[in-house]
C-alpha cells in the first residue's frame, strides 16, 4: 500500500477502535435451531439461531458456497482493535476452490491488500463465515470474473470506492460493491450513516439477501446437506 494511504487508514482503525461496535453484537455463539426453515439475514447476529441443516463447519460452508455468492466473515467476539463490529471481512466465492476479495492492510500485505484471487483455505482457520446469496445468477459469472481481472492489483484503501469504477483504491467492501455493479447489481453492503464506512456485515441487512450457510469452528455445527 503507498504510504500516503496507510498512515490514515491506521489512524481511523485507531480511532474507531474505542467506540461500541456497529449494531451493538460483541459475541457470537450460533445454535441449531428447527431444521428446515429460513434464516432472517437481517436478525442473524442478534437472534443467532440457525436451522441444524444450515449450520454446517466453516470448510462445509465454504465448499458448498454458490459461485457468486458472498462470503461475510466473522470473530466469535468484538476485538476493540477492529472498528468494523464482530464480522471484519467479506469475501465472495468465484470459482470451485478460489476466492476474491481485497484482504486489507495485513492480511494481504502493506503491498498488496487490495483485490485479489485467493485460494478458499485462505478463510479455513476462520472461527465463523456466512454465505450470502446476493443475485448473482450463474450466466453473470463470466461477467463478474472480467471484472475481478479488471479491478485486480488496485491499492486497498479504507472507504475508497464510492466511484463505480474506482481507479484510487477499494477496502473489502467496496471492492464487492464494484463487483455487483459490473453484473448490473445495487451495492451489497450500504454506507453505514453513523460511521461513514462500508461495514462487512451491513451486507445482512440488505433487502432480499438469503443466508445460504452458516460455518463454524465448533463441533455444534449441523453438517446439514440441505
Amino acid at each position: 500500500m503507498p504510504r500516503r494511504l496507510f498512515l490514515p487508514a491506521l489512524l481511523l482503525s485507531l480511532i474507531l477502535g474505542g467506540c461500541a461496535p456497529p449494531g451493538g453484537v460483541r459475541e457470537l455463539n450460533f445454535r441449531a435451531g428447527p431444521a428446515g426453515g429460513e434464516v432472517s439475514a437481517a436478525r442473524l447476529l442478534t437472534d443467532q439461531v440457525v436451522p441444524g441443516d444450515r449450520l454446517v463447519t466453516v470448510a462445509q460452508a465454504l465448499d458448498r458456497a454458490p459461485e457468486g455468492s458472498l462470503i461475510v466473515v466473522c470473530g466469535r467476539r468484538w476485538r476493540a482493535a477492529s472498528p468494523w463490529g464482530v464480522c471484519p471481512h467479506v469475501s465472495r466465492k468465484v470459482a470451485p476452490g478460489l476466492l476474491t476479495e481485497a484482504p486489507g492492510l495485513f492480511a494481504g500485505g502493506l503491498l498488496n491488500g487490495g483485490p485479489q484471487t485467493v485460494p478458499q483455505t485462505r478463510l479455513a482457520s476462520r472461527e465463523v463465515v456466512i454465505v450470502l446469496d446476493v443475485g448473482v445468477r450463474p450466466e453473470q459469472m463470466p461477467t463478474l470474473r472480467a471484472a475481478v481481472a479488471r479491478l485486480d492489483g488496485l491499492a486497498y484503501r479504507v472507504g475508497g470506492g464510492d466511484d463505480p469504477d474506482p481507479r484510487d483504491g477499494l477496502d473489502c467492501s467496496t471492492y464487492q460493491n464494484a463487483l455487483q455493479h459490473a453484473v448490473g447489481l445495487p451495492n451489497v453492503i450500504p454506507k453505514h450513516g453513523a460511521w461513514d464506512l462500508y461495514l462487512p456485515q451491513d451486507a445482512l441487512t440488505v433487502a432480499g439477501v438469503r443466508v445460504l450457510w452458516v460455518g463454524v469452528r465448533e463441533e455444534k455445527a449441523g453438517g446439514g446437506t440441505g
